[in-house]
C-alpha cells in the first residue's frame, strides 16, 4: 500500500508539474515562434533516433547529423549504424543509401510532399502556423514548452497519429516523437544544436 500510495504522489506531481496553455499563452510562444523561424537561417546539429516497436522488446537507435538551409534545404545524415542520407532539396528528395541513389519529385506525390513539409516544419517551426492541416495543442513543463500535433489529412495520420515536439528556451525543437497507428514510435532527440552559422554549400550536394 505504501508503494502504491508512493507512486500515485509521484504521478500527481508529474501531472501538476504538466501546464495547459491558456489562449494568451498559445498567442504569445506563436509570435515569438514566427520571430525564430523569421530569423532562423541555418541549423546544425547532431541527432540520436530512436525506433519503437510495438510488438518488439528491443529498440532501433541511429545515430547522425542534421542541416538545414532556409527555405527549403534539408538534409538528415545517418552514421550509426548504417550510412544513409535524405536529402530534401527544393522539391526534389534523394535517398543515398549506401551508394544506392534514388531521386523523387515531391511535387508529383501529394503524400512525399506533405511528409518532407511535415519534416521540414517541425525543424523550422513553420509546422506550428498549419492550423489547417493539423490540430495543435501547447504544454508547458519546468519552463519548456511542447506541442502536440495530431494529422488532419487522412493519408498523413495513417502514417502519423501523432507528433510531439519539444522546444527549448530558445524556441528551437530539441525533441521530436512520432507516433504511429500501429502504436510504434520513433524519437529524435537532438544535441549540439548550432544556430545561423555558415554550412558550406558541398553539404546540399546530391
Amino acid at each position: 500500500m505504501r508503494i502504491l500510495n508512493i507512486f500515485l504522489l509521484l504521478l500527481s506531481l508529474n501531472l501538476a508539474a504538466q501546464k495547459k496553455l491558456s489562449k494568451e499563452e498559445v498567442l504569445k510562444f506563436q509570435e515569438e515562434m514566427i520571430t525564430s523561424t523569421n530569423n532562423l537561417e541555418t541549423l546544425e546539429t547532431d541527432f540520436i533516433q530512436i525506433k519503437q516497436i510495438e510488438m518488439m522488446k528491443e529498440e532501433s537507435v541511429s545515430r547522425g547529423k542534421l542541416y538545414y538551409q532556409n527555405p527549403e534545404k534539408l538534409k538528415w545524415e545517418y552514421t550509426e549504424p548504417l550510412e544513409y542520407i535524405i536529402l530534401y532539396l527544393e522539391g526534389d528528395l534523394h535517398i543515398n543509401d549506401s551508394g544506392d541513389k534514388i531521386v523523387r519529385n515531391t511535387s508529383s506525390n501529394k503524400l512525399f510532399d506533405k511528409i518532407a513539409k511535415l519534416i521540414t516544419g517541425s525543424v523550422n517551426g513553420k509546422l506550428l502556423q498549419n492550423n489547417q492541416d493539423f490540430e495543435i495543442s501547447y504544454t508547458q513543463e519546468n519552463n519548456l514548452i511542447s506541442a502536440l500535433i495530431v494529422p488532419k489529412d487522412k493519408s498523413l495520420k495513417a502514417i502519423f497519429s501523432e507528433i510531439y515536439l519539444l522546444y527549448n528556451e530558445s524556441n528551437i525543437v530539441e525533441k521530436v516523437s512520432l507516433k504511429e497507428e500501429s502504436g510504434d514510435a520513433t524519437i529524435i532527440e537532438f544535441s549540439n544544436i548550432k544556430i545561423n552559422q555558415n554550412i558550406p554549400d558541398t553539404i546540399f550536394k546530391p
